[in-house]
């Protein structure tokens, strides 16, 4: 466990493999706590239940949840690569399903740290062409958590897939109820397609305890705002914002009675060779 700290927050960042070892989100950066002037913490699992769900916890993330890389040209029996994983064992000629837990063999991983900063890089490569070279550098900035990505595509084929954030939020694991409310200052449409939320204007509430999993596609505009997504507790006087400035494809929407989830995704199209790089920025706040 890596440990960064300043004057306003405290994070706690897995080793890779250490509290995650699955196949379907990044070893990289695997932060599983997030704790404010000592006071209020952020992260929760994805399911309290054991051995229930996919193992994400605190902000995870994933890469092609629904485009993964030469999954559909890799025959049954070889591998495929996950980035910020490994490569993956193709078991069938199913069709790619992020709930299955896929053979894994790690990528090749490195991490340093400083005073400041954590960077964690994972490299991999399938016999089939495909290659990733992924570099994550995490810092804090006062009441901010920055996740800067590089990923460079290190294999002789093209490929596109995308990224987002799985933000496993629960302030105080307090449960998910009329104190909590998401701000979404891009909104036009919540589509829910699962569970019970409701939608004034701009703002996501939940007047009723979930009973089970909610889910909703979140239909958006390109108006400026100077955040994505802000989940506040009235009651606690606490929230975070997600400042990330690259324009999103498309957002969603999952959670539970203890985990509220936006999800801001990121396409990613790169030639052999080509680099892209982007950013994540949080901030975490009590008033």
């Amino acid at each position: 466990m890596y440990v960064l700290k300043n004057n306003r927050l405290k994070i706690e960042v897995a080793a890779p493999g250490e509290a995650y070892s699955g196949s379907r989100f990044d070893w990289t950066g695997f932060i599983t706590q997030i704790t404010l002037d000592d006071v209020v913490t952020f992260c929760v699992p994805e399911r309290l239940e054991k051995d229930a769900g996919t193992g994400g916890m605190g902000l995870s993330n994933e890469f092609g949840i629904d485009q993964p890389l030469g999954y559909e040209v890799t025959n049954q029996g070889k591998q495929f690569p996950k980035i910020g994983v490994g490569l993956l064992t193709k078991p069938d000629e199913k069709d790619y399903d992020f709930f299955y837990h896929y053979d894994v063999t790690p990528a090749e991983f490195h991490v340093s740290q400083t005073s400041s900063s954590l960077t964690m890089d994972a490299e991999a490569h399938s016999d089939n062409g495909y290659g990733f070279h992924l570099t994550k550098v995490i810092s804090l900035i006062e009441d901010q958590v920055i996740i800067h990505y590089t990923l460079k595509n290190t294999g002789d084929v093209a490929f596109k897939t995308n990224e987002y954030a799985h933000n496993f939020i629960g302030i105080n694991h307090e449960t998910v109820n009329e104190n909590y409310q998401l701000t979404l200052p891009k909104m036009n449409q919540l589509n829910v397609a699962v569970g019970t939320m409701k939608q004034t204007n701009k703002e996501v509430a939940w007047p009723v305890v979930p009973d089970g999993d909610f889910y909703a596609q979140i239909d958006m505009n390109e108006e400026k705002a100077s955040y994505n997504w802000e989940l506040y507790h009235k009651e606690l006087k606490a929230g975070v914002r997600d400042l990330t400035c690259f324009t999103p494809e498309k957002m969603a929407l999952w959670g539970r009675d203890h985990v509220v989830s936006p999800e801001v995704f990121i396409t990613i199209a790169l030639s052999s060779g080509e680099t892209k790089t982007w950013e994540r920025r949080y901030q975490f706040y009590q008033n």
